[in-house]
């Protein structure tokens, strides 16, 4: 029972993350190219559009690089994982020998 609410809670978390990349991509680049393209219809001057389609982009990446990261943050590799059953395996056996 409790293996499958943490599957399901991990199931959830990924979701989450993945909704958040969404956003984090799109709504950056959406906004930039509005402002972009009403700056160059007021000014008559193109490259204001391309200006902001370039600052969204970049924004996006940003955006997205940062929840990704801190999202990978709180992972433990699988190398890090079996090292720590490695060590729980270990003192495991220590305490029963011990305790015999």
């Amino acid at each position: 029972m409790r293996d499958r609410r943490k599957t399901n809670n991990e199931v959830a978390n990924s979701l989450v993350m993945v909704l958040q990349f969404g956003i984090n991509v799109i709504v950056p680049i959406l906004l930039c190219t509005v402002v972009g393209t009403f700056i160059s219809t007021k000014t008559g001057i193109k490259g204001f559009s391309i200006a902001g389609i370039i600052i969204g982009i970049l924004a996006a990446f940003n955006g997205a690089y940062r929840s990704v990261k801190g999202y990978l943050k709180n992972e433990e590799s699988p190398g890090q994982r079996a090292r720590r059953l490695e060590e729980e395996a270990l003192k495991e056996k220590k305490s029963k020998s011990s305790g015999e």
